[in-house]
């Protein structure tokens, strides 16, 4: 079992998907095809990490990774329902502090920061502020913890850069967290403009389809440089 899902868990989870996002499109007649779908990302992700030979020899921040993954398959689950939204939202706030936590270790918040680390927070800071400009109005009470979720996942995105400080994580920051990182705000400012805005207006359709896709490319890039970035540090 274990070879198994060691070759083919990247597999599996992109079929898992693709035909999640297929029953987007066919619409609410397979919704409980899209919630199992939906639900079965993450502990797919998390059973793939888990089982590679190198997790037992990782360090303990290994486990950092864990229970953030663990964040987004409860969020996952809770936002299946608009009454769970800010228990969904905690649960993603639990990812990005996680996520935080472990690019912290790779390269310390205190070590030298770089050029790109600069341009980064100042682009992500109007990020912030385009948002809070935009959508303070439809948003209502929920601005403010919806503007401290912004502003950890641009957090978490910042460490990402800042974890590339370490020469071991340098490639894979580049090629994998940054971009992983990026998809995912990508994937949460679709969702909030939908969500206060366009639903509302100027409903466009199958919206979904660019949320969960973005997403979904999100989590798998942050978790194939989790599992090359255990295996450096395992080798060593």
């Amino acid at each position: 079992m274990k070879p198994i899902i060691q070759k083919w868990g990247i597999t599996f989870y992109i079929l898992l998907l693709t035909v999640h996002l297929y029953a987007q499109v066919l619409g609410n007649t397979f919704s409980t095809l899209q919630f199992i779908t939906k639900v079965l990302l993450l502990p797919t992700l998390i059973v793939f990490l888990m089982m590679q030979d190198n997790f037992s020899t990782a360090p303990k921040t290994k486990w950092f990774l864990i229970i953030a993954l663990f964040g987004s398959f409860m969020g996952d689950v809770l936002l299946t329902s608009e009454k769970y939204f800010i228990a969904g939202m905690l649960a993603f706030m639990t990812t990005h502090i996680f996520n935080i936590l472990y690019f912290n270790k790779v390269n310390g918040v205190g070590q030298p920061k770089s050029k790109k680390w600069v341009g980064a927070f100042i682009i992500l800071a109007f990020f912030c502020a385009f948002i809070f400009i935009q959508l303070k109005g439809a948003m209502g009470a929920l601005i403010y913890p919806i503007l401290v979720y912004m502003i950890l996942i641009c957090f978490s995105a910042l460490m990402a850069i800042q974890a590339g400080g370490n020469t071991k994580a340098a490639i894979i920051s580049k090629l994998f967290w940054l971009p992983g990182m990026l998809f995912f705000i990508t994937s949460d400012t679709v969702l909030a403009f939908n969500k206060f805005d366009w639903s509302l207006h100027t409903p466009i359709k199958n919206i979904g389809l660019v949320t969960m896709l973005t997403y979904g490319i999100a989590q798998l890039l942050l978790v194939k440089g989790f599992q090359l970035y255990l295996k450096v540090v395992s080798d060593k």
